[in-house]
C-alpha cells in the first residue's frame, strides 16, 4: 500500500514540477519578447494587414501644393531661388488659407531672405521645418538647423523628422524631437493648433515627460493611419500655382502644404501603403490628429500583461483539463488575442502587438506536451518494472524485463513490458472471475453503494428465479435482493462483516456474510457478499434437539411409571391394563418420531392421485377410534376425481394425522366434516371439528415439533406434539400450504392445500 502511494505521488509530484519548469520558461519567453525588438517584425506584418483592411476618403481641408517633376520642368532645378518662395507665399496670402506648411529648408542664408520673410509675414501662420544633425557640433548630443534669423523672425519652426521602424518602413511620427530645453513641436502638431485653437490631447501627455538632455529623442509617438496610397490627397503642382492655372477659391480656408513630392529631391519614404514622400507623410498625420484617428501604442506594463495574461489561463488550463480540452482552449485564446488585438486597434486606437502572446501560446503547448509525455514515459516505466519484479500467483509467465534487454528504443522497451502486464493483469482477471464462479456459495461482488458489480452461478440459480428475470441484473442492491429471497428479514443493511441468518420464503436459512473490499492503497472500493445455505446443518440439530427431548421426557416418562406400577401391589388385570396403556403410549411417540425423520429426510415420490380416495381410506382407518367416542364423520366432494402429484403413503399419514387430532381433541357425539374443492388450479381439504378450539394464542406456534395444545376442562389425550409437525412437513414438501382457523368454544378447521394436477389421460 505504502509504494502505490508513494508511486502514486511521486507521479503527481514529478509532472508539477514539469510544469512549474515549463511555466517558467515560456512566462521568460514572453516577457523576453515584450521586452526586445526580436518579435516586431512579426507584429509590423500583423499591423500592416489590419491597416490595410481600414480605407477611407482624404480630407477635403487638406492641398498640396507640390514640388514634383512637372514643376522642376517648368521653373528649373533644384534647388531654386528663393524669390520663388516669395511668389508662392504671396501668392497665398491673397487667398487666406487656414494654416500653412512650408516643408522646405530655409537654414542658409540668401539675398532673397528679406523678400520670403514679408511674404510669409503676409500669408501668416506658416510653419517651416528644422534639421537635426545629430550628433551635434563641439560634441553636443544634437544640432538644431533652424531657419535664417530673418525668416524665423516671421514663421513659426517645427520639427518634421520622421524615423523608420526596424524593418525600415515608417508607421509613426514623434509629436515632440529634442533633447532638454530645447524641443520642438511637429509641424502637425502646430497646424493642429492653429485649427483647433488648443495643443492635442496626445501632446499635452506627452509633453509633461521631459526629454533628455544628453541625447537627442522623440516623444509623443503616434501610429498613422495611412488613408491610402501615395495620391490620396488633392494635389496642385508649384507651377500650376505661379502660373494663375489654380483659381484661389479653392484653397481659400484650407490647410496647405507645400512640399517635394518627386523623386529624385530624396525626400520618398517607405510605407506600408509603398513609397510616399515626406509632404504626403505630413498630409496624413495633420489629417489623422484632426480626425482623432491616431493609434497609440501599448504602455510596456500593458503590452506585457496583453502578452502573459492567454498564457497563464492555458498554464493554468494544463493543470486541470484533458489533452483536447486544452488543445481547444489553446485554439480559442489564440483566436481571441488576435481578435483582441484587431478590435483594441480598430475601435479604440491602441495597438497591442499580439505576435509575444501567440509565441507564448504556440511555445507552451508542444513543450508542456513533451515534458508530460516524458513524465508519464517515465512513471510508466518505473511501475511497469516494478510490477515485473513482484511475485505473479500464476506459474510459468517470464519475466518482461528480460525481454526488454536488447531493445534500444525506450518505446519498444515499454511496448513489451505493458503488454506482459496487460496480459497478466487479463489473467489474474480470468482467474478471478474463474474463482469466483466455481464458488460453491451464492457471491456477490458489490460497489461502495451496495450495488451488484458481479454474480456467479451459484447467486444466479439463488436470486433469478425470485426476480422473474433472464439473468440477474446489474447494479442491483443486495437488501433488495434478500428482501426478495427472505421478506420477513430485518430491514438493516447488510454492510458488516459480521454473520447474520435468514431465514427464506421456502423455509431455507442462509447466512449472509459482506466482507469490506480494498484497493492497493487500503482505500474502500466496495464489499464481497456470501450466502451460505445452512439448511441442512439447523435441520440436523433441530432433529437431535428433537431425538432429545423424545428420549430424555416423552419416552422416559412412560418408562418410569411402568416402573412405578412394579412397586405398587395392585391387582394383576389392572396392572396389565396399565402397563399396557405406557407401552402403546411409548411405540406412538416412537412411530410418530421415525414418521416425522422420514418424511424430513426423504424425497417425497411425484405419482398422480386422487385426493379424494386418500380422504376416504383416512376416514375408514380412523373409523374404530370415532365409533368409541361416539363421533360421526361426514365427508363432501368426495364423489368427484381431485388429481394431485404426492407421495401416497405420506399424504396418507397426514391426513390420518389430522382426522385423528380432529377425534382425540372433540367431545362425545360431535361430528367431524371433512370436504374437498378446488379453486385456481388448487385442490383443497378441510377438515373442521366441533371440539373447544385453541386459544389464540397457540395457534402461531401449533405445527412445532413437541407443541400440544392443553385447552382448559379437557381431558388428557397423550402424544408428544409431533403428529402436526409431521403434517406440516408433507404438505411444504409437495409444495402445498396447510393453516388452521380456530376459535375457542367453536371448534377448529384445518384447511390443507395442494396443487392440482392434470390428467395426462384426460
Amino acid at each position: 500500500m505504502r509504494s502505490a502511494v508513494a508511486a502514486s505521488a511521486g507521479a503527481g509530484g514529478r509532472l508539477l514540477i514539469e510544469w512549474l519548469i515549463v511555466a517558467l520558461i515560456s512566462l521568460g519567453a514572453v516577457w523576453g519578447l515584450t521586452r526586445t525588438s526580436i518579435a516586431d517584425r512579426a507584429d509590423y506584418a500583423i499591423y500592416d494587414a489590419l491597416m490595410a483592411t481600414q480605407s477611407r476618403p482624404a480630407s477635403n481641408e487638406i492641398f498640396i501644393i507640390a514640388i514634383d517633376e512637372e514643376s522642376l520642368g517648368t521653373i528649373g532645378r533644384w534647388p531654386w531661388p528663393r524669390s520663388t518662395h516669395a511668389r508662392l507665399l504671396e501668392w497665398l496670402a491673397k487667398v487666406q488659407p487656414a494654416a500653412i506648411g512650408y516643408d522646405v529648408l530655409f537654414v542658409e542664408p540668401s539675398p532673397d531672405d528679406l523678400a520670403v520673410a514679408q511674404a510669409a509675414k503676409a500669408a501668416a501662420p506658416v510653419i517651416l521645418p528644422i534639421a537635426f544633425d545629430v550628433p551635434g557640433n563641439n560634441g553636443a548630443p544634437f544640432t538644431a538647423e533652424l531657419p535664417t534669423p530673418v525668416i524665423r523672425a516671421v514663421t513659426t519652426p517645427a520639427h518634421a523628422t520622421l524615423y523608420p521602424d526596424a524593418d525600415g518602413i515608417v508607421r509613426r511620427v514623434g509629436l515632440i524631437a529634442g533633447g532638454g530645453t530645447q524641443t520642438w513641436p511637429h509641424i502637425a502638431e502646430l497646424l493642429y493648433r492653429r485649427v483647433r485653437g488648443h495643443a492635442s490631447p496626445i501632446f499635452a501627455n506627452a509633453a509633461t515627460d521631459a526629454l533628455p538632455a544628453d541625447a537627442f529623442s522623440v516623444a509623443g509617438q503616434v501610429l498613422l493611419p495611412f488613408t491610402g496610397p501615395a495620391g490620396s490627397y488633392r494635389t496642385v503642382p508649384f507651377s500650376s500655382v505661379l502660373n494663375g492655372e489654380v483659381p484661389r477659391e479653392m484653397l481659400r480656408g484650407k490647410i496647405v502644404l507645400v512640399g517635394s513630392t518627386a523623386h529624385g529631391q530624396l525626400d520618398q519614404y517607405a510605407t506600408p501603403l509603398g513609397t510616399m514622400s515626406g509632404v504626403e507623410m505630413l498630409a496624413n498625420a495633420t489629417d489623422d490628429l484632426l480626425a482623432n484617428r491616431t493609434i497609440r501604442q501599448a504602455s510596456p506594463r500593458a503590452y506585457l500583461a496583453f502578452g502573459l495574461l492567454p498564457l497563464i489561463i492555458l498554464l493554468i488550463a494544463l493543470l486541470l483539463f484533458s489533452p483536447a480540452l486544452n488543445l481547444v482552449l489553446g485554439l480559442l485564446l489564440i483566436a481571441a488575442t488576435l481578435g483582441g488585438s484587431a478590435t483594441l486597434l480598430i475601435w479604440a486606437r491602441i495597438w497591442f502587438p499580439p505576435t509575444a502572446a501567440l509565441a507564448g501560446l504556440f511555445f507552451v503547448y508542444p513543450l508542456w506536451a513533451w515534458r508530460r509525455l516524458e513524465a508519464a514515459s517515465a512513471y510508466m516505466t518505473r511501475e511497469l518494472r516494478q510490477l515485473g519484479s513482484e511475485a505473479d500467483p500464476l506459474p510459468g509467465r517470464g519475466s518482461a524485463e528480460s525481454r526488454t534487454q536488447f531493445l534500444r528504443e525506450a518505446i519498444d522497451r515499454q511496448t513489451v513490458m505493458l503488454h506482459s502486464a496487460i496480459e497478466r493483469v487479463r489473467d489474474l482477471r480470468r482467474f478471478f472471475g474463474d474463482s469466483i464462479q466455481g464458488l460453491p456459495d451464492a457471491t456477490l461482488i458489490l460497489d461502495g453503494e451496495g450495488r451488484t458489480l458481479l454474480a456467479n452461478r451459484a447467486a444466479e440459480r439463488l436470486f433469478v428465479p425470485l426476480l422473474d428475470e433472464p439473468a440477474l441484473a446489474a447494479e442491483q442492491k443486495l437488501d433488495d435482493l434478500i428482501r426478495h429471497l427472505a421478506p420477513t428479514a430485518t430491514a438493516a443493511t447488510f454492510d458488516q462483516s459480521d454473520d447474520r441468518e435468514i431465514v427464506s420464503a421456502d423455509g431455507r436459512v442462509f447466512v449472509v456474510r459482506v466482507v469490506p473490499l480494498v484497493d492497493a492503497t487500503g482505500a474502500p472500493v466496495g464489499s464481497i457478499a456470501r450466502l451460505t445455505d445452512i439448511s441442512a446443518i439447523r435441520l440436523a440439530t433441530r432433529q437431535r434437539e428433537d431425538a432429545l427431548q423424545l428420549l430424555t421426557h416423552d419416552m422416559r416418562s412412560p418408562q418410569a411409571s411402568i416402573l412405578a406400577l412394579l412397586d405398587r401391589n395392585e391387582d394383576i388385570e389392572t396392572l396389565r391394563a396399565r402397563i399396557a396403556g405406557y407401552a402403546q403410549r411409548t411405540l406412538e411417540l416412537a412411530d410418530n418420531f421415525v414418521h416425522l425423520a422420514r418424511a424430513q429426510a426423504a424425497r417425497p415420490k411425484q405419482d398422480l392421485l386422487d385426493l379424494s380416495a386418500l380422504l376416504i381410506d383416512a376416514v375408514d382407518d380412523q373409523w374404530v377410534l370415532a365409533q368409541k367416542s361416539k363421533i360421526r364423520i361426514e365427508t363432501k366432494g368426495e364423489d368427484d376425481e381431485h388429481l394431485v402429484l404426492g407421495d401416497r403413503s405420506l399424504l396418507s399419514r397426514a391426513l390420518v394425522n389430522l382426522i385423528g387430532n380432529a377425534i382425540k381433541y372433540s367431545d362425545r357425539s360431535t361430528t367431524i366434516c371433512c370436504t374437498i374443492s378446488e379453486s385456481d388450479d388448487v385442490v383443497c381439504c378441510r377438515i373442521i371439528d366441533q371440539g373447544r378450539g385453541i386459544p389464540a394464542d397457540e395457534l402461531d406456534h401449533l405445527f412445532d415439533p413437541f407443541t400440544r395444545v392443553e385447552a382448559r376442562g379437557r381431558r388428557d389425550v397423550g402424544g408428544a406434539g409431533l403428529g402436526l409437525s409431521f403434517v406440516r412437513t408433507v404438505i411444504a414438501q409437495h409444495h402445498g400450504t396447510i393453516h388452521c382457523e380456530s376459535e375457542e368454544g367453536k371448534g377448529s378447521t384445518f384447511i390443507l392445500c395442494l396443487p392440482r394436477a392434470e390428467d395426462p389421460d384426460a
